[in-house]
C-alpha cells in the first residue's frame, strides 16, 4: 500500500512538473486574464459569471489535458514507457482526473476573486431535480457541479486526439473544434447537448444534458483508453 501511494506520488510529481513548457505559461497568462477582468470590473455591474465557468474555463480545461500529457507525447517518451511494465490506460486515466482537479482547483480561484470583487457569485442555477433555472446566488462547489460534466467531455475529447494522432496538437484540434463550433453557434449546432447551460433550448432538460455530457465523456475516455493500451502503436513507430 505504502509502496502504491509512493509510487502515485511520484508521478503526480511529474505531471506537475509542467512549468517549462510553453503552453503552460500561455495557459497562465490566459488565466489570470480572468483575473486581471474581474478586479477592474465595475463593482456596481458584475460580469456575468457563465463567462468564467463557462466559455472562460473550457479552454482551461482543454490547455491543462493537453499539458498533463507533453512529458511523454511531445517528447517522445511514449516510445519508451511503452516497453515497460507500466498500464498505460490507468496512466491516462490518472491525468485525465488531475486535469479535471486542475480545472476546479482555477475554478476556485477565479470564484474567490469574483467574490473579493462583487461580495458574491449570483448566476443563472440549474436544479437537479428539475424545474427551470433560476438567477440566484450561489456556491463554488455547486457551480463547479453544474459545469463539470462539460469538462468532463472536453477533457476526453483531447485526450482522445492526443491519443489518436499521437500528437499533442491532436487533442487541442478535437477539443478546440468541438469548444468552438458550440461557441460560434451559440449552441444551436448541438443543441440539447450543448456544453453551455446558458445556451439550452428552453424545451431542454438541463438533466439529460449534463447525463449525456458525462456518459458521452465515459465514452470517448473508454475508446481513449482502449487506444493507448495498444502498446504496438507507440513502440512501432520507429520502425516503420
Amino acid at each position: 500500500m505504502k509502496t502504491g501511494l509512493k509510487t502515485l506520488g511520484s508521478h503526480l510529481r511529474l505531471d506537475l512538473n509542467m512549468g517549462k513548457q510553453p503552453l503552460f505559461v500561455l495557459t497562465l497568462l490566459i488565466y489570470l486574464s480572468y483575473w486581471v477582468v474581474i478586479l477592474t470590473g465595475d463593482a456596481k455591474y458584475p460580469q456575468p459569471v457563465v463567462y468564467f465557468a463557462e466559455m472562460g474555463m473550457f479552454p482551461i480545461v482543454i490547455m491543462l489535458t493537453v499539458l498533463l500529457f507533453a512529458r511523454e507525447i511531445g517528447g517522445g517518451g511514449m516510445e519508451v514507457i511503452a516497453t515497460y511494465p507500466v498500464s498505460l490506460r490507468l496512466m491516462a486515466v490518472r491525468k485525465w482526473v488531475l486535469a479535471l482537479v486542475l480545472s476546479a482547483l482555477a475554478g476556485m480561484g477565479w470564484m474567490a476573486v469574483y467574490r473579493i470583487k462583487f461580495g458574491a457569485i449570483v448566476t443563472d442555477m440549474h436544479s437537479w431535480s428539475g424545474g427551470e433555472a433560476a438567477f440566484r446566488k450561489t456556491g463554488g462547489l455547486a457551480l463547479l457541479l453544474q459545469t463539470l460534466p462539460a469538462y468532463m467531455l472536453l477533457a476526453s475529447v483531447a485526450v482522445l486526439g492526443i491519443v489518436w494522432f499521437q500528437k499533442l496538437y491532436g487533442g487541442m484540434a478535437l477539443s478546440f473544434a468541438l469548444w468552438v463550433l458550440d461557441t460560434m453557434s451559440a449552441g444551436s449546432i448541438l443543441g440539447g447537448k450543448t456544453l453551455y447551460t446558458a445556451y439550452l433550448p428552453e424545451d431542454s432538460s438541463f438533466l439529460l444534458n449534463r447525463f449525456i455530457l458525462g456518459a458521452f465523456a465515459v465514452l470517448i475516455l473508454l475508446v481513449a483508453l482502449g487506444l493507448i493500451g495498444v502498446r504496438e502503436r507507440w513502440i512501432g513507430r520507429d520502425e516503420e
